[in-house]
C-alpha cells in the first residue's frame, strides 16, 4: 500500500490523476453540451502526443539555454536524454493540435471542444504541479523562518502555489463557460493571458537553475512574453479590422 501511495504522490502518479480528472471533466461537460463523442475523444486523446512532444521540445530548448549560459557543449542526443519536460511546450502544442483538428474537420457548429480544451489544461496542470512538489522538481527559492521548515529544504513551495492558481483558474473558466456564455475563443485567450502573467511573476521565485534562460529572464518568462505580445497583436489587429468595417 505504501508503494502505491508513494507512486500516486510522484510526478507520474499525479499526472495520471490529472489526466483522469480532465477526462472526467470532459465527459461531464460533453454530456451536458451533447458533443459528438465519436469525434471529440479521438481529438483530445490524439492531442496528448503533441502535448508530450511539445513539452519535451521545450525541455530540450530550456536545457540548451542553461548549458549555453555556462559555455557547455551542446550535444543533441545528450540534450534529449538529459532534458525534462516543460509545461509551456505541452500546453501550446496541445491547444494548437485541438485547434487544428477542429479547423480541419469542421466538427461542430460551435467550437465547444476548443473552449473545453482551455478548461482541461489548468485542471490537469493543478494536479501535475502537486506531483512536482513531491517529486522535488521545479522548486522555489530558499526561505528563512519557521513557517518554511516543513517544506523541501526550506524552499518556497512555488509548485503548490501554482497548483492552487491553476485550480482557481479552472473554476473561473468553468463559471465563464456555463454562466457567462463566453465565446470559446475568449476562454482560451483568457486562460493564456491569466497564466502567462502568473507564470512570468512566479518565475522570480523559482530556485532551480536548470530551467535555463537568456539574459535577465528565464526561458518560461520569454515564452510568457511571447504569448502576451501575441495576444496584444491579435487584439490590435481585431480592433483595426472593426474600425475598417
Amino acid at each position: 500500500m505504501n508503494g502505491v501511495f508513494s507512486f500516486i504522490l510522484s510526478y507520474g502518479g499525479m499526472a495520471i490523476v490529472g489526466l483522469l480528472a480532465a477526462a472526467g471533466c470532459a465527459v461531464a461537460i460533453g454530456l451536458h453540451e451533447k458533443l459528438d463523442w465519436p469525434v471529440l475523444f479521438p481529438i483530445l486523446s490524439l492531442s496528448l502526443l503533441p502535448l508530450y512532444l511539445g513539452a519535451k521540445l521545450f525541455g530540450v530548448l530550456s536545457l540548451m539555454s542553461y548549458r549555453m549560459g555556462l559555455g557547455l557543449p551542446l550535444d543533441l542526443m545528450n540534450l534529449i536524454r538529459d532534458s525534462g519536460i516543460v509545461f509551456y511546450g505541452g500546453m501550446l502544442f496541445f491547444l494548437l493540435s485541438v485547434k487544428l483538428s477542429i479547423s480541419r474537420f469542421v466538427l461542430f457548429k460551435r467550437a465547444s471542444s476548443w473552449g473545453l480544451a482551455a478548461l482541461l489544461v489548468p485542471l490537469f496542470h493543478g494536479f501535475a504541479r502537486i506531483g512536482c512538489y513531491f517529486g522535488r522538481c521545479c522548486y522555489g527559492i530558499e526561505m528563512s523562518g519557521a513557517a518554511f521548515s516543513h517544506f523541501f529544504e526550506h524552499r518556497l513551495p512555488v509548485q503548490l502555489i501554482e497548483s492552487g492558481f491553476n485550480f482557481l483558474l479552472f473554476v473561473a473558466l468553468l463559471l465563464l463557460y456555463f454562466y457567462k456564455k463566453q465565446s470559446r475563443g475568449k476562454l482560451v485567450r483568457g486562460y493564456l493571458l491569466s497564466y502567462a502573467i502568473f507564470r512570468f511573476i512566479i518565475e522570480y521565485f523559482r530556485g532551480d537553475a536548470l530551467r535555463g534562460g537568456f539574459g535577465p529572464l528565464s526561458f518560461s518568462q520569454w515564452v510568457s512574453l511571447g504569448i502576451l505580445l501575441g495576444l496584444l497583436a491579435r487584439a490590435l489587429i481585431q480592433q483595426k479590422r472593426r474600425k475598417a468595417v
